[in-house]
């Protein structure tokens, strides 16, 4: 969170007027691309739809105001374009020239096919578009390796975000994290001072304030910790670090007293360095999660119907689960968190056009920057980021991105932010065809991300939120349903802002897609829709839709689908996703029936997969009458907890909680002491299954291997290197099965090698065929590691 900050070497309050006053608007929101975003050409016309003022839009081009920094404004900026086969003239034109191609700026070759100009403009945020001619024709291009986007006048183009190169800034050479002990973690960094355009040198006084930021106390960086040359570079080295989350905050400055942007290098201090693959991400409705302050309770909202209201759930209730180690038995290292700010009061009918509902799950924002009071509001908010962050386990937020309701403040502050359009799912309406203009409900207005206005703001008030409270990441709502410069623009001053220690900020983003149940190329609309969001440029990764409606529910829940069904589509969306995606598979959501009701209804019609599994209002699912749906649950969390990825699950699952559709599947979540024997038996099962995840180092970080599989059967193994590997059986026959897989070659274990199965007291030997005879338990499942 942001705290005032000490200065080192100068007083503080020569430091706050100077910020202000180092020069004009930097441009404001800016993002990184999706990989799957490829070059788009448009021939015959400029992409810009119509000229633009330099810099105009999102945040202006000019320095604003008197300045301490001094220089005239104009700064030099690079634009590299690597040229297709065939393309001669190759310039570019944007909002600094009116989108003139005749007097475009050419670009020189650099390198094979390699292209590049420099441009001097002034700070902001400028659109381009690059221009050549081939085949007779003249091509509009967005540039393929920029990951910021602005449209003007309707239309998308690439972006630059130029900085005020009047301020200084510092590049970062080194930041490195090291832990020897508990309560002995180091840190060290070294930093170049950038001087500002005056060149006026660091300040003499020291270039800047530093701090050191820890659990929502920060304190000045000492002489023995920071160390500064008379170039401005910077020399950090902290020592005796505890656990946990860091910030060392930085501002530099110049003689003539121009200060820059604050750098922030976030570290952990912890015994294994983090990778989001390690992560099991525990989702969590607030309001339906866990009471901890029942004397603050919400009153009952008039009209609304009871399961639709707020129920007492808070981030005081979450952050008790956590003190307690409730989490840490499930091997959870993130949580994801329903939207935190604050909801309309009333209730507003829900899409049955009959029910009345709030805004108890958070999806209705009506402030910007306001953690909604029914939830505990903003101290426990902080409360429960320290207090996560104190176990290893990561706090990601869910950001609304598509709309906001009637009531929110910007409504009526920007009314030309929002657009009106059809509902989603009414007739000619469709949730994909319709993605961009239609509106969730009637009081949800659309969120125009084609205004850039706009986009800066939603962009800014991410970056606030994991600034102030110190989150690590975003879940990223309904991203099929904005234009693409949303998440762009937002991935890029993401990693821009918080990245430059090296510590990653994840985005997972949320693309419902995937209701084929069919190979290629029927399914490649629903991969192609999904990745393009994701990649270096983009969003981390995405919920895994096509493996959740392929094998989810149809192959554990219903067995309309075998094991080897399940095996193929796990490898079949591996070769699809994007290098490096970190997706999220998942049995059950908070916008799916839960998985235990699923299993429970199986054998009934195929509008299972529609939330019809227990009505939403009316003859609603109750708990199951035999053992079947639990053991269900069981085999599909141990086949879901064990893929590549960050994997789901879901508040309640974990001891098989039941439910139909939306409300019902979001009750109340409930200690072990109001759990039957049933339902402890899951729990105890699930925990073993997180445990062995949380120690198993190539549960998280191996690649998936098949091993041997049948109907009911499946054996897969994750390998990170010879011998360093896991293997998963699970079977959904009633007497199981025994499989003889080959170990050695595949996954590196030797002939005497011993594999303990973390979840229960079985081990096996590996023999001198370099085979295992492998007993899997009838409708259960093994964990085997060394």
């Amino acid at each position: 969170m942001r705290r005032p900050l000490t200065a080192l070497f100068l007083l503080p309050v020569l430091l706050t007027g100077l910020a202000a006053s180092c020069g004009g608007d930097d441009g404001g929101a800016g993002g990184n691309g999706a990989s799957g975003s490829t070059t788009t050409t448009s021939t015959g016309t400029p992409g810009s739809g119509g000229a633009g003022g330099a810099g105009g839009g999102d945040g202006g081009g000019g320095a604003g105001g008197e300045s301490a920094c001094g220089g005239d404004g104009q700064c030099p900026t690079t634009i590299t374009f690597t040229a297709p086969l065939g393309a001669t003239k190759i310039r570019v034109a944007g909002e600094w020239n009116g989108w003139d191609a005749d007097t475009a700026a050419p670009l020189t070759v650099t390198g094979s096919g390699v292209y590049s100009v420099t441009l001097d403009l002034p700070p902001g945020l400028h659109a381009y578009k690059i221009i050549y001619e081939q085949g007779g024709q003249t091509h509009w291009e967005l540039d393929p390796t920029q990951g910021r986007r602005k449209y003007v006048d309707g239309t998308e183009n690439s972006a630059v975000k130029v900085r005020d190169c009047r301020q200084p800034t510092f590049t970062v050479d080194s930041s490195e994290p090291a832990r020897a002990a508990a309560g002995q973690g180091t840190y060290e960094a070294r930093l170049t001072y950038i001087d500002g355009s005056e060149r006026a040198g660091a300040s003499t006084e020291g270039a800047f304030a530093a701090t050191l930021e820890h659990d929502g106390d920060s304190r000045p960086l000492d002489d023995t910790e920071i160390s500064v040359d008379e170039s401005g570079n910077v020399a950090v080295q902290i020592a005796g670090l505890d656990d946990g989350k860091y910030r060392v905050v930085l501002h530099p400055l110049t003689s003539t007293g121009c200060a820059g942007e604050p750098l922030r290098l976030v570290f952990w201090i912890e015994e294994e360095a983090f990778s989001w693959k390690d992560a099991l991400v525990y989702m969590v409705v607030t309001d339906r999660y866990r009471d901890g302050e029942p004397g603050s309770n919400a009153p009952v909202t008039p009209l609304a119907d009871p399961r639709g209201d707020w129920m007492g759930g808070d981030l005081v209730g979450l952050t008790q689960s956590i003190a307690e180690g409730k989490l840490d038995q499930l091997g959870v290292r993130a949580i994801w968190l329903t939207p935190f700010q604050t909801n309309p009061d009333g209730a507003f009918l829900a899409a049955d056009g009959v029910h009345y509902v709030t805004g108890y799950h958070g999806y209705w924002p009506a402030r910007a920057r306001e953690v909604d009071p029914r939830i505990g509001g903003e101290d426990a908010l902080r409360e429960l980021v320290r207090t996560a962050h104190a176990h290893g386990i990561r706090i990601l937020q869910d950001f609304v991105i598509n709309h906001v309701h009637q009531e929110h403040e910007y409504m009526t502050s920007h009314p030309e932010w929002f657009r009106e359009g059809c509902i989603c799912g009414t007739p000619g309406c469709d949730w994909t065809e319709k993605a961009l203009e239609c509106r969730f409900a009637d009081y949800m207005p659309d969120i125009n991300f084609s205004n850039s206005e706009t986009a800066r703001a939603f962009t800014d008030d991410a970056i606030w939120w994991l600034d102030e409270f110190d989150l690590d990441g975003l879940r990223v709502d309904a991203v099929k349903h904005v234009e693409e410069v949303s998440t762009r623009n937002l991935a890029a001053e993401v990693r821009e802002t918080f990245e430059k220690g090296g510590t990653r900020y994840f985005l997972m983003g949320e693309t419902a897609m995937g209701w084929n149940d069919c190979a290629d190329p029927c399914n490649d609309e629903n991969y192609n829709t999904i990745a393009k969001y994701i990649g270096p440029q983009g969003l981390d990764g995405q919920f895994d839709f096509v493996i959740y409606h392929g094998v989810s529910y149809r192959t554990f829940g219903w067995s309309e689908r075998g094991m080897l069904h399940a095996d193929y589509w796990v490898r079949h969306g591996l070769e699809k996703w994007p290098e490096g995606a970190i997706m999220t598979p998942y049995i059950g959501s908070h916008d799916t029936s839960r998985f235990t009701t699923m299993a429970d209804y199986r054998g009934q019609d195929a509008a299972h997969d529609k939330g019809i599994a227990g009505n939403q209002w009316s003859n609603t699912a109750e708990a199951p009458s035999d053992d079947e749906p639990y053991w269900r649950t069981r085999i599909g969390l141990a086949w879901v907890l064990n893929l590549p990825g960050a994997p789901l699950l879901y508040y309640g699952d974990e001891y098989a909680q039941w439910g139909g559709g939306d409300p019902n599947n979001r009750q109340m979540w409930r200690s072990d002491a109001d759990l039957d024997a049933r339902e402890l038996e899951t729990l105890d099962f699930v925990r073993k299954l997180g445990t062995a995840r949380k120690n198993i180092l190539a549960l998280r970080r191996g690649a998936y291997v098949t091993l041997a599989a049948t109907e009911d059967t499946l054996v897969f193994g994750r390998r990170i290197a010879p011998g360093q590997a896991a293997i998963v059986a699970l079977s959904r026959a009633a007497d199981g099965e025994t499989m003889n897989p080959q170990v050695q070659g595949v996954l590196g274990f030797v002939p005497g090698t011993v594999l303990h199965d973390a979840l229960g007291n079985t081990t096996v030997t590996v023999q001198a065929n370099g085979t295992i005879q492998l007993a899997v338990p009838g409708r259960s499942a093994m964990v085997l590691a060394p």
